[in-house]
């Protein structure tokens, strides 16, 4: 299907060619008009001519070697690199019908490996690991007495002089030394010339990598490696990795022993070492293999891990690592994953009592990853038994047992009572600060109040000199009703969101009538209006707004008061439109006072907190204080 849509894109895109002349057209006419016109019917053109529509998908997106092309919007450089893979594909092809295994498109080469198999001998090919850090060379593992060809199906007696290659086995011998490719052949049906590379006949247990890169573009090069190494078992060691105060090492104290030694004495651990230097070696693997087959170890705190090397790995194939546990009659299975060189087996998988065995089991398979096959026949697998931790029995005597105790509670008791002389200090001291607060709250409060007077008798004043009489008694009796509500409340620090409201309305009402502004307030439905907070905590805020903020604007003024409440908080709000207060918003004598008594305020209620934001511009002001974790 892939090939398909190729094709098809090659057909819709051989006008992208057309593109330079009319380019060139541009230029020589110099008519934008002329140039939309023929590019209208290039593409009008394109819509017809097509022998079959193809639709790649919704968005126009191909995967053209390894990459997305945008079909609708393709450059010129994608449309060679376009011809450029489908020829590549094409030459592939060509060789996977002569039974060559190529890497297309997973690298950048164009190396290609053809199995030759012994007559009456059967092979068996697997597909190995990558291997060349980013460049995710490929491996094939070869089980059998057949050899291999190798041929690079981009190469060929025009370009073959950018070229060179060499082979090289067990990564110490060059079969072939770096060389230009010089031998052309054509494949089966003659549609291709490719350079061959020569026949490697079967040798027991070696390693082939044959390497070939561009001389004139070095990234332009690709490798193939083929194993005919048996897979094998894989050879453990096993070492157990914990801290010792003894021997302090420079990665804090850690430090391996062999698994099999785990559970050893100090004395037991002694002997084998001196065998080892004395013994003849047979007689220690002896002990060793003894050993390995009933590993037992109590749990521990200085235990950190179990690691495992494969001594024989690095090789292109994986071992499955999995562990099977046995747990006071109850028996489970995990999959580890996969390594070819070392696992670490972390304490959280065996940090309870019971048996454990580790397998490491080949894992292979066929071309493209499918089918696998574990060779459970080759599996190696470690066990172990981990045993419950040791505690040692202490053993003390009676007239120190008596001391300890005694001590102990002469101990408890001082403690005791300088931690209860300690409190009392620090109660004293908070009962004291907290009076001494209070007493400066009420002296700013006491300064709030004149000044709030000052302002409204200045009001009544300005209407008597007007000779608005009326308006004056009305302002008049709305000024003896707040300053009744001063009065009453000052001594009081707290009062309820409906009285502060009530007593900001009056306020309002009586500023209304001197100045003419509207005003709204706004409570949010839900909020209960018998909770306290401190009172004429808005009301300077208003007079501020009123004085310096709405009062040359007439009706056109506006002040908004909202209350607002969150989870635990309350948000309150004063709104103006007039022209601000520009860059010293702290030269009015309330807004002081304000910011002094919010102060003192979270001197006095530690478990909750008052902030306080101004925000102003020639647009308006806007004053927010925040009662938090207040409801």
């Amino acid at each position: 299907m892939q090939r398909l849509l190729f094709r098809a894109f090659i057909i819709s895109t051989h006008y992208a060619v057309l593109y330079q002349y009319t380019e060139k057209a541009m230029k020589l006419l110099k008519t934008k008009t002329l140039l939309v016109t023929i590019l209208f019917c290039l593409l009008y053109s394109s819509t017809f001519c097509q022998p079959k529509k193809i639709d790649f998908n919704s968005k126009g997106w191909v995967l053209i070697g390894g990459s997305y092309i945008d079909t609708l919007h393709i450059t010129a450089a994608q449309l060679q690199k376009v011809h450029a893979q489908l020829k590549i594909q094409d030459d592939a092809n060509l060789l996977k019908k002569d039974h060559y295994y190529y890497t297309y498109p997973f690298t950048t080469g164009d190396l290609g490996i053809r199995f030759k198999s012994v007559p009456n001998k059967k092979m068996e090919i697997y597909e190995g690991n990558d291997w060349g850090g980013d460049h995710f060379y490929k491996s094939v593992l070869l089980q059998g007495n057949g050899g291999v060809e190798f041929s690079a199906f981009e190469i060929n007696e025009k370009n073959a002089a950018d070229f060179r290659y060499h082979v090289v086995q067990n990564d110490n011998t060059e079969l072939v030394s770096w060389t230009q490719p010089s031998t052309f052949k054509y494949t089966a049906d003659g549609k291709l010339k490719y350079a061959y590379l020569g026949v490697f006949n079967y040798v027991p247990g070696q390693v082939l990598t044959i390497e070939i890169y561009n001389i004139k573009n070095y990234r332009q090069r690709d490798a193939v490696m083929a194993d005919w190494r048996p897979v094998e078992a894989a050879n453990v060691l096993s070492l157990m990795q914990f801290f010792t105060p003894e021997h302090p090492e420079p990665d804090n104290g850690l430090i391996s022993t062999n698994l099999n030694e785990a559970g050893m004495t100090s004395k037991e651990q002694l002997k084998l070492n001196k065998m080892m230097f004395t013994k003849p070696a047979a007689q220690v693997k002896k002990m060793q293999d003894s050993l390995s087959k009933d590993i037992r170890f109590h749990l521990a705190d200085t235990l950190q891990n179990i690691d495992f090397f494969i001594n024989n790995g690095k090789r292109m194939y994986n071992y499955k690592v999995s562990l099977k546990r046995e747990i006071a009659g109850r028996k489970d299975s995990i999959n580890l994953g996969e390594t070819n060189t070392r696992f670490d087996l972390y304490k959280e998988f065996w940090k309870t009592p019971g048996n454990y065995t580790v397998y490491f089991t080949p894992k292979i398979h066929r071309h493209g990853g499918m089918p696998f096959f574990l060779l459970r026949n080759l599996t190696t697998k470690v066990s172990f038994t981990v045993l419950p931790a040791v505690y040692r029995k202490v053993t003390v005597g009676i007239p120190v047992l008596i001391g300890i105790v005694v001590s102990a509670i002469f101990i408890v008791l001082v403690v005791f009572t300088i931690y209860r002389v300690r409190q009392r200090q620090l109660l004293a001291k908070e009962a004291q600060n907290r009076q001494i607060a209070t007493l400066q709250l009420q002296s700013v409060r006491a300064q709030l109040n004149p000044h709030f007077m000052f302002n409204a008798l200045a009001g009544i004043q300005n209407l008597v000199n007007k000779n608005d009489m009326e308006g004056a008694n009305k302002y008049l009796a709305k000024f003896a009703r707040i300053t009744r509500n001063v009065l009453d409340d000052n001594h009081k620090e707290l009062v309820s969101i409906e009285h502060e409201t009530d007593m900001l309305n009056d306020y309002l009402q009586m500023e209304q009538m001197r100045f003419g502004f509207n005003y709204s307030i706004d409570i949010d439905a839900h909020i209960d209006q018998q909770v306290e907070i401190p009172t004429m905590l808005l009301q300077p805020f208003a007079e501020n707004a009123v004085k310096h903020g709405v009062s040359a604007l007439k009706d056109k003024g506006m002040i908004t008061v909202t209350i607002s409440a969150t989870k635990h908080s309350f948000v309150l709000s004063v709104q103006d439109n007039g022209k601000g207060f520009g860059a010293n918003p702290g030269n009015g004598k309330g807004i002081k006072l304000c910011e002094e008594r919010i102060n003192l305020l979270n001197s006095i209620y530690k478990n909750s907190g008052i902030t306080l934001h101004k925000q102003s511009d020639n647009r308006g002001t806007l004053i927010i204080i925040e009662l938090k974790n207040w409801v």
